[in-house]
């Protein structure tokens, strides 16, 4: 039997979600800790891609197989009564045997959070990146908009090129929303290189607080420079929104 399960989690306290040699605090590892204890036996989970230290997710998706039935409800709930609060289960299903948390996913969404302002609260450290220079909304929707298409991402990653098939991804929307001080990125993507979002983000800042010109980032997207972003934004702004399967 496969189930898939929705998770969100806070994870600032976390070393990332997938799962290290010599390091269990990990989303991973904990959630696999406590789905073992509950089946009786080793549980390994599938999820639909990692986030980074410091990185949140209000709809990560994993699945797992087991031949042992449990109901669904009953599940959920000794999962969220086992798990940490930092880590919630927001639904559990059985699906077919074809489906893959990684392999059957169309759509990533991503969303970032920024406080334009110089006063910090140290409540809202974890989850926004501060931003005390001005931003300029206008030339930030400018700019983001370079980013939507079918581009080579290369200089925007730390991927080296045997670590991945292609560094050609497609970003389907940018969108962003501003209310008072707080504005946030969101990207709906065909999937994700690592620190890619993080580095995007990085240089629509620059540019939006005036550092750089548009042409900073054309020239990287279309490799005029071989020349990695320099800039990469906090983790603690980055949250997985959603997968779309």
């Amino acid at each position: 039997m496969k189930y898939k399960c929705i998770v969100s989690y806070d994870g600032y306290s976390y070393n990332g979600y997938q799962k290290q040699k010599h390091d269990k605090n990990t989303i991973q590892e904990v959630i696999e800790n406590v789905l073992s204890t509950i089946f009786k036996e080793k549980i390994v989970i599938y999820g639909s891609g990692r986030t980074d230290k410091h990185v949140h997710a209000y709809g990560q998706v994993f699945h797992f197989e087991s031949k042992i039935k449990i109901p669904l409800s009953n599940l959920k709930k000794a999962l969220n009564e086992m798990l940490p609060l930092s880590i919630k289960i927001k639904k559990v299903e059985v699906v077919d045997d074809l489906f893959h948390a990684r392999y059957s996913s169309h759509q990533k969404v991503y969303v970032y959070k920024i406080k334009n302002t110089k006063n910090e609260n140290v409540f809202d450290n974890r989850y926004y990146t501060y931003v005390k220079e001005a931003i300029d909304i206008n030339l930030l929707k400018e700019a983001a908009l370079l980013f939507v298409g079918t581009h080579d991402f290369k200089n925007f990653t730390t991927n080296k090129e045997s670590e991945v098939e292609s560094f050609t991804k497609t970003i389907y929307e940018v969108n962003i929303k501003k209310v008072r001080n707080i504005i946030e990125i969101e990207f709906y993507g065909s999937g994700f290189l690592r620190y890619q979002i993080r580095m995007m983000v990085g240089a629509l800042l620059v540019v939006a607080t005036n550092k750089k010109d548009l042409s900073f980032i054309k020239n990287k997207l279309l490799n005029n420079v071989d020349e990695k972003c320099s800039y990469k934004a906090p983790p603690q702004g980055l949250y997985l929104k959603k997968v779309i399967y």
